[in-house]
């Protein structure tokens, strides 16, 4: 049996204030696979994304797993190299005076040779259709750019695990549809966080409903999201994409 890309077992977590934000959160994830985290604002959505790459410690009980490696302070520079984390804001990932220093900041930072740093930059870039850019400053691109420059930034760093928080949020509909595009292409197991579920029912074959830090259900994306008194008990609505399709797909 292959061990789980990403294991979280029994995650319990209250924000300084007392704010229980998630509440005995388990699940696993297989390498490669897609999965969904979805669920009304302030359902735990993001301090959970927090968890899985070291942005959070102190939870109140549990654990969280990225391989074999258990996620601490003592861990977090293994696992931030493996687990990689687009923002909901792009703005608040790229801050170089061009796109081809932000992608190069992480590999840089991680002391790899500068021929290895360029090969990973060129390579992102490429991964992402955003090599035309590269000399340009971040502040003059659109958001759709911004994006794939955020996720090649993380590519660069070749991590095991992608982790979305938002990736469509501010998107036109052709920056979403190149989005989802690149999203279906990768290998990487991915855990999206997103409140676009036409988009989760595009690129993810599971999902993980949140509310008030627990998980409601978890399974298969098609069967979840067309319960509609399922989603409607927890502030959510059954995704316009899937009335098109049968409902047995």
């Amino acid at each position: 049996m292959s061990i789980p890309a990403v294991a979280v077992y029994d995650l319990s977590y209250a924000y300084p204030d007392g704010t229980e934000a998630l509440r005995g959160i388990t699940f696993t994830v297989e390498p490669g696979l897609a999965v969904a985290l979805v669920g009304a604002n302030g359902a735990g959505k993001s301090t959970l994304l927090q968890h899985l790459n070291g942005g959070l410690f102190n939870a109140r009980q549990g654990e969280v797993r990225i391989g074999e490696t258990v996620v601490s302070r003592k861990s977090v520079s293994l696992v931030r190299h493996a687990v990689g984390m687009v923002f909901q804001d792009s703005d608040d990932q790229l801050f170089m005076p061009t796109v081809a220093e932000d992608v190069a900041f992480g590999p840089l930072n991680a002391g790899l040779s500068s021929e290895e740093v360029e090969r990973r930059v060129e390579s992102a870039l490429e991964r992402v259709g955003m090599t035309q850019v590269r000399e340009r400053p971040p502040y003059r691109l659109s958001a759709g750019e911004k994006r794939a420059v955020a996720i090649a930034s993380v590519l660069a760093m070749e991590p095991e695990v992608l982790v979305m928080d938002e990736p469509s949020a501010n998107l036109d509909p052709r920056a979403r549809r190149r989005l989802i595009e690149l999203l279906r292409s990768f290998g990487h197991t991915r855990i999206i966080a997103t409140h676009d579920l036409e988009l989760a029912v595009e690129v993810c074959s599971r999902v993980i409903v949140l509310d008030e830090g627990r998980v409601v259900a978890d399974g298969p994306m098609v069967g979840i999201l067309n319960d509609e008194a399922l989603m409607e008990e927890h502030g959510l609505e059954r995704p316009h994409i899937l009335r098109h399709m049968h409902p047995h797909t």
